[in-house]
């Protein structure tokens, strides 16, 4: 697996911890191997419950006992999402779980949030932008590094597949918690994810993840030039 831990600040880190298997397996990555006190110093769980499942308690015990198995500082959250005039739902949990983020990350100092976003989701996110007909920039889609207000977001694992996180994890026979609504088809990333990208693998690329995850990188990399040049 391609884990870019060149990403990474020195200092404090907060793990976005949801229970799926890429967080859980960003969790392992990331503390395994270092001492487990020093671990402890660098790096703190955050997990929210966004109250809209009935098994985001469980997933939210869940969280906790990893981050105590791992030896890592914990800090949830019990939300409660409400819609504002005109967002959608999953608008709203982010703009609950960006809050939260940007209150850890004040209070605790952190340096920055990693993420366990991977390569499928920035094919997923280059298939859904075409149809919104976005420009190079918007292509590019979901970045190793970005910033929303107060906080610094990491993804080091941009360069794995969700398959390579899932067999690393059942290797050292460690669990994770699927989200029912992933297998909601009424949901674009769903649809995106279960029916178009393996219909496009069978038909037209069975490489096609991993060739829209450079295909994203060129356009960043030029987006990034052309920012230098204004």
């Amino acid at each position: 697996m391609k884990i870019n831990r060149g990403i990474l600040p020195s200092g404090r880190i907060g793990l976005a911890v949801s229970g799926g298997s890429d967080s859980v397996a960003l969790a392992f990555l990331l503390t395994k191997g270092g001492k487990k006190r020093n671990a402890a110093k660098r790096f703190v769980i955050l997990h929210v419950d966004h109250g809209l499942r009935k098994e985001s308690k469980e997933e939210y015990r869940f969280v906790r006992s990893l981050a105590k198995r791992l030896g890592i500082p914990f800090k949830g959250t019990h939300a409660k999402v409400e819609r504002n005039s005109g967002e959608s739902l999953e608008m709203a949990a982010r703009r609950v779980r960006l809050a939260f983020f940007e209150k850890c990350t004040i209070a605790m100092k952190l340096d920055a949030i990693a993420t366990g976003h991977h390569m499928d989701d920035v094919a997923e996110t280059f298939l859904m932008r075409i149809k919104r007909a976005s420009g190079p920039e918007g292509l590019a889609g979901i970045k190793e590094t970005s910033h929303v207000g107060a906080i610094r977001f990491v993804r080091p694992l941009l360069g794995c597949r969700d398959s390579e996180l899932k067999d690393y994890l059942r290797k050292y026979g460690e669990e994770w918690r699927e989200d029912a609504s992933n297998g909601d088809l009424s949901i674009e990333r769903n649809k995106v994810r279960h029916k178009i990208v393996p219909y496009l693998e069978k038909t037209l690329d069975k490489n096609l993840v991993e060739h829209l995850y450079r295909i994203c990188g060129f356009l960043s990399k030029s987006a990034l030039e052309r920012k230098s040049d204004d």
